[in-house]
């Protein structure tokens, strides 16, 4: 087994290599509006150290499972500060000093850059390659890997997801969240915005907890401000993602320049864990750190929005949060931006007990407004049309434009070629997306005389790999280069713009510069990571609101790296605003129900999750569930289960078919309500095919509250049968309620 793993390791050196060449490249954000590369690097000083970080395991089990296993406590809350714990860990440290004395022997230099003890058992070094190789082979030395390099992935959305329903039942907003604690790990948690006000909160017990002197920091809401970053630093959020994501997941009920706002559990604490620096990066072997600082600190819930490339071998992000989950908390993750390419789900988001969130359109879109100003009569599809600025420009937007005469500009060639000058003096020009790059149109129609441009999308049959979509799918146009106002909006806004200015030659228009304009909901991004994952498991798990989510922002640093408006507010787009959504919702049914473990937590928001969740705006077809697992989450159903089911999900994996094939997994059914219920257990087979069965056996169990029933479902398939994706739903009916568990299984001719 040494061989083997010091086989794998120096495979991963070679990788290693690669990267200091540029043939790796780092990890792509969780914000969709901000363009980086794809993939996750291995972080190392090569170049001028000649050292490369890794994260060395060891063979003795941390402190969480051997007080699980000690304790007989499976997937319960785990007291780090007993007397039992702190013993063990004081063994585990004996440990690592034997191991940094032996590391030392063969590497003079070795430079430790954390230790971790309570949910992993490792010590993270720097060294050279060869050094490493031969520290693998040490004694007591469990597994390698090298340190990866992450990067950081209310509005409408608010009741979009039904939170004031639970709201309602937990007291009201005042007490929504009211003791629960959310550790936010990103770049950051700005206390000066208003979305982390502390009035009405008062500081609990053993807390502030602060570390790099992060004491001014912390107030009575954020409770905890630590830093996890190279070179050290305090916990100020340099960047703005961190506090955008923290205000979506608990921020307090405030004014902000677009109305009265709040995040999804507004009366919960925060916890402040920055684990990303000001540009958004972050090291595995530091966000492990992170996490288990928040663990033991005794956070609830435990929110990430950050990612990188996932591999067929969990990293140490991955088995720091698998670890928290089995500790008792609740661990969220971004699906990852990647999408729409199946089997983009990132690293940690492949964490499997984790939950792990895709990102769907928002019920409204916030920015520049557009309304038809005249002749009458005007009908309500052209008024209030959301839209995007293009970015990068040196236009100035600061108040509206308008009333303004507008035209359908070059319909023919798009804004493409030359367009006669003088002919657009004075007006807005109107053009259809295609055929050539966004600042070229601008520019041309800006040749022209235009004062403004608005570009509204392509038909969706126009769409080629790598682009943005087509339809009525929006985002943030690259306007570098131009000097006028410019503005994207979806195709059927653009095309009812279109034929009102053909039908009323002296129509004007009108662009407010900031409003929130309608857009239609429950539309999965395309730019949301899609499943199943190199692990072979069924993600993600559940969707949530991640198109144009209004939250808290920096308001003074670099626009194009982090999240910076100078109002302390930004609408902003990516699973990274998905994810708060469900934090701030697992911590509200944690509320709700006190009791329920991480894993009934996640089987209450992924089981009742709606459906309804599509693939285009005109809502004609469903997302599949390699696209949103169990839906969107619906916080009215989901804190009305009527039982909790385990797992959540049911991944039979990828498996090879040469002549027939059956499989089996047990779902636990447990009852959450009082009296004696029947619960009948049936199949719904998304897409069939010959010789695939999807049975249930027994088809209805009898549960009294808190009792648990298992239900076998068996997956069958015959030689003849398509070697393809098969998924559907376990429907489960019992107590006036109808819940779902998404299956997936992959037949192949031959795995890999």
């Amino acid at each position: 087994m040494k061989k083997l793993s010091l086989v794998a390791f120096l495979m991963m050196l070679a990788l290693a290599m690669q990267a200091s060449t540029g043939l790796v490249a780092r990890a792509r954000a969780h914000v969709s509006h901000v363009s980086l590369d794809r993939s996750s690097a291995p972080a190392q000083t090569a170049s001028t150290t000649g050292a490369i970080a890794a994260i060395v395991e060891l063979e003795s089990e941390p402190v969480a499972v051997h007080q699980r296993l000690s304790a007989r406590l499976p997937r319960r809350e785990v007291d780090f500060e007993s007397s039992e714990a702190r013993t063990y860990e004081a063994q585990l440290e004996i440990e690592h000093a034997s191991f940094k004395s032996r590391a030392a022997l063969v590497s003079p230099n070795l430079r430790v850059r954390t230790e971790l003890r309570k949910l992993v058992n490792a010590v993270s070094i720097e060294a050279s390659s060869s050094e490493l190789a031969a520290i693998a082979a040490l004694p007591g030395v469990k597994r390698v890997e090298l340190v990866k390099e992450f990067h950081a992935l209310l509005d409408a959305s608010v009741p979009l997801i039904n939170a004031p329903a639970l709201w309602d039942r937990l007291g009201g907003a005042g007490a929504a969240g009211q003791g629960m604690k959310i550790a936010i790990l990103d770049t950051g948690i700005d206390i000066t915005n208003s979305l982390f006000s502390d009035s009405g909160f008062n500081l609990p017990s053993g807390f502030p907890k602060t570390n790099n002197n992060s004491d001014g920091l912390v107030n009575n809401k954020v409770i905890a401000a630590k830093s996890f970053i190279r070179p050290v630093s305090d916990a100020t959020d340099q960047n703005g993602h961190g506090s955008n994501v923290a205000g979506i997941a608990a921020g307090s009920v405030t004014t902000s320049p677009l109305g009265t706002i709040s995040g999804v559990a507004p009366m919960a604490y925060l916890g402040n864990y920055r684990v990303l620096d000001a540009s958004g990066s972050g090291r595995t072997d530091l966000i492990a750190q992170g996490i288990e600082e928040a663990v033991a600190d005794g956070f609830d819930v435990l929110s990430m929005s950050f990612g990188g490339s996932a591999g067929s071998v969990p990293d140490i992000s991955e088995t720091a949060a698998e670890a928290a989950v089995a500790a008792g908390r609740i661990v969220v993750i971004a699906a990852g931006n990647d999408g729409p390419d199946p089997t983009t789900i990132n690293s940690p988001g492949t964490t499997p007990s984790a939950i792990t969130v895709a990102a769907a359109t928002n019920a409204h879109v916030v920015g520049p407004v557009i309304s038809v100003a005249g002749p009458d009569p005007i009908s309500a599809n052209l008024t209030s049309v959301g839209s995007t600025e293009g970015a990068g420009s040196t236009a100035v937007f600061d108040t509206t434009l308008g009333p303004l005469p507008y035209v359908d500009a070059d319909p023919q060639g798009r804004g493409c070629n030359g367009i006669l000058a003088g002919s657009l003096t004075g007006k807005v020009a109107l053009i259809e997306r295609g055929n050539c790059p966004f600042a070229d149109k601008i520019n041309n129609v800006a040749a022209a005389g235009a004062r403004a441009v608005i570009i509204y999308n392509r038909d969706s049959s126009e769409d080629t790999a790598g682009s943005g979509a087509g339809g009525d799918n929006l985002f943030t146009m690259d306007a570098t280069g131009t000097k006028i106002p410019s503005f994207f909006i979806v195709r059927s806004k653009g095309l009812a713009l279109r034929d009102f200015v053909r039908a009323n030659p002296d129509a004007t228009v009108s662009i407010a510069t900031f409003g929130s304009g309608s857009f239609t909901p429950d539309v999965l991004a395309d730019f949301s990571s899609r499943g199943p994952t190199p692990l072979e498991a069924l993600k993600p798990d559940v969707a949530a609101p991640g198109v144009s989510i209004y939250s808290a922002a920096a308001r003074t640093g670099d626009a194009s790296a982090g999240v910076v408006d100078s109002s302390g507010f930004l609408a902003i787009s990516g699973t990274s605003q998905a994810t708060p959504h469900v934090a701030g919702a697992a911590a509200l049914i944690k509320q709700l129900n006190p009791s329920f473990t991480p894993e009934q937590v996640k089987s209450a928001l992924v089981n009742s999750a709606t459906l309804d969740v599509f693939t285009t705006p005109n809502q004609t077809a469903r997302v599949g569930v390699l696209d949103t697992g169990g839906g969107r989450i619906d916080l009215a159903r989901a804190s009305s289960v009527t039982a909790t089911l385990s797992p959540a999900s049911l991944s039979f994996g990828i498996r090879k078919l040469k002549k027939s094939d059956v499989s089996f997994i047990d779902l636990k059914v447990t009852s959450v309500i009082d009296g004696q219920n029947a619960f009948t257990v049936g199949v719904q087979q998304l897409d069939p095919g010959d010789g695939i069965t999807v049975t249930s056996s027994p088809g209805s169990l009898t549960l009294t509250r808190g009792q648990t029933g298992t239900a076998t479902i068996t997956m069958a398939a015959v030689a003849g049968s398509q070697r393809r994706d098969y998924t559907g739903y376990v429907m489960i009916t019992g107590g006036g309620q109808t819940l779902h568990v998404p299956y997936w299984v992959r037949f192949v001719k031959k795995k890999n």
